[in-house]
């Protein structure tokens, strides 16, 4: 990167007159014609180098950062003299980030026109830069006009107390561009064959966008490039499961073009599954391909693993080798395991098969909970209520799945209270008409019956039923009758769809009933 930014430099006439141009990537130590000064608490400006963890540059590997204490600081990354020359470099910019929204770092700018020590540094240029907390960095741009002439030094100028991270990157001074570059370029989503960007838009009036992209490791200039006359774009015709690399630059028109953007990056999704039924039974000791954990409490050390037998061996796969089970000994731990895309738009009356079994340890139990959600922005619904008793043996379970879509996903929530663990096996996701208003359940020899019901509702089975329920279909319990019963009065309730789950011997199933 710090190569192609290089190239960069040289290839933009605006830059190639650049006094200097730092982003930190040469060392670990402050850079020569920089200085730190601390007069605060122990720590100051430093570099950071971020090869191998979760937060990254804006560009290359490295950043000049200060960090938290409980003092506040008092501390000055100082620039380089700068001789301020009308046309040369007049013009001073960078990128900088605050890392956490709960504790929101900012600096000034301050301005010596003398020497390069504290008490110098007497005129303010900025009073406050406050990028917006996150992961982003946030472009900031100043005139030096003021100065032609004069012989400056500028302080990013820190007295935060007990915050937590600043960081800076990608100082230039040069001239003012005649075609300024776009800034904080983000990726906004991401789908199996597209992804959305959008960027600040460059301080140019006028100017367009160009964005270029390829797989990554592209080299720029053999990429595909797309056009924009807004701040945003939709880059298409992507393959799916493929990472990507992209850049941005503006277009002034008669002024030429911008430098490119530091490089952004993102991996499409997988291409939904349309081809149906679908089976999963997690039978490698690998997460299945396209599936997800997606922790709710616990971080990363919370996650659904692929074993052979539960937490005390009493339960092997139902089909073997293997099977998914949530299962950690911090009590409360949830995470949950999502499933591939599926496109069930086409489905008539799509519904969700699956095995479950919990075994208790010294009466603590395991829970299991089913959510799905009809897009990939969509907040998570459970279907029906929650599966916190113990199954010593495989249950068989049905379930239909409501508001179908082209990009459906599904959510095993498992809740650790440290018990045996939650066993999942035999998922399927098929077509099952007689789960719709025709309700007769030929894969369960199961009939609930007349569908649509005004009054009564039937049950027609060969099987000992333990209790019945009837959910709103965002996945409220509206009856409860805990008895053998083959009629339900439905009477009471409004006009709609609801669920209907019988539980009986070996079987949890659900269906689809609509109130007339």
């Amino acid at each position: 990167m710090r190569k192609k930014l290089l190239l960069a430099l040289f290839a933009i006439p605006v830059i190639a007159n650049a006094q200097f141009f730092q982003n930190f990537d040469a060392g670990t130590t402050i850079p020569a014609g920089w200085t730190v000064l601390n007069g605060g608490d122990t720590n100051t400006w430093a570099v950071v180098n971020y090869t191998g963890g979760s937060a990254s540059a804006y560009s290359g590997t490295n950043t000049m950062s200060i960090g938290y204490a409980s003092q506040a600081h008092n501390d000055h990354l100082v620039t380089p003299a700068i001789t301020v020359t009308a046309g040369v470099n007049d013009f001073l910019s960078f990128y900088a980030r605050s890392r956490d929204p709960l504790y929101p770092e900012t600096i000034s700018l301050k301005v010596s026109t003398t020497t390069p020590t504290a008490a110098a540094f007497t005129n303010t240029l900025a009073a406050n830069v406050a990028p917006a907390s996150g992961s982003n960095f946030y472009r900031f741009a100043y005139d030096l006009s003021a100065y032609v002439g004069q012989t400056i030094y500028v302080s990013f100028y820190s007295t935060t107390t007990d915050m937590f991270f600043f960081d800076v990157d990608d100082v230039y001074n040069g001239a003012i561009p005649a075609c300024d570059v776009p800034s904080t370029v983000i990726v906004n989503s991401v789908a199996s064959n597209s992804a959305n960007v959008s960027w600040t838009a460059s301080p140019t009036a006028g100017a367009t966008y160009q964005i270029e992209y390829g797989p990554t490791g592209f080299t720029q200039g053999s990429g595909t490039v797309i056009t924009s006359t807004t701040a945003s774009a939709v880059i298409p015709g992507l393959s799916p499961s493929t990472a990507y690399q992209f850049y941005v630059r503006s277009n002034c028109g008669a002024n030429g073009f911008s430098a490119w953007t530091a490089v952004k990056a993102f991996t499409t999704s997988c291409a939904a599954i349309a081809s149906f039924p679908y089976t999963q039974n997690f039978d490698t000791a690998t997460i299945p391909s396209c599936w997800t954990n997606e922790a709710v409490t616990g971080g990363g050390t919370a996650v659904w693993t692929y074993v052979t037998a539960n937490g005390n061996n009493t339960i092997t796969p139902k089909s073997a080798p293997r099977m998914a089970e949530f299962r950690t000994t911090t009590a409360g731990n949830k995470a949950k395991l999502v499933s591939a895309p599926l496109d069930i738009s086409g489905l008539a009356t799509p519904q969700l098969k699956f095995s479950l079994a919990n075994v208790n340890w010294s009466g603590d139990i395991d829970e299991l909970r089913i959510f799905y959600k009809a897009n990939s922005g969509d907040a998570w619904t459970q279907i029906g209520s929650s599966y916190t008793t113990e199954n010593t043996a495989w249950l068989d379970v049905t379930i239909p799945l409501p508001n179908k879509s082209a990009n459906y996903f599904i959510a095993f929530e498992g809740t650790s209270n440290w018990a045996r663990g939650i066993n999942v096996d035999n998922v399927s996701v098929s077509d099952a008409s007689a789960l719709g208003v025709d309700d007769v359940a030929k894969s369960s020899g199961t009939k609930v019956f007349p569908n649509p019901v005004k009054d009564l509702l039937n049950i027609s089975t060969d099987k000992k039923i333990r209790s019945i329920e009837i959910f709103s279909l965002t996945g409220q319990l509206i009856k409860t009758l805990d008895k053998d019963t083959k009629q339900v009065n439905v009477s009471d309730l409004k006009k709609g769809v609801y669920l209907l789950r019988i539980k009986s011997e070996g079987k949890d199933e659900s269906f689809k009933i609509v109130k007339d």
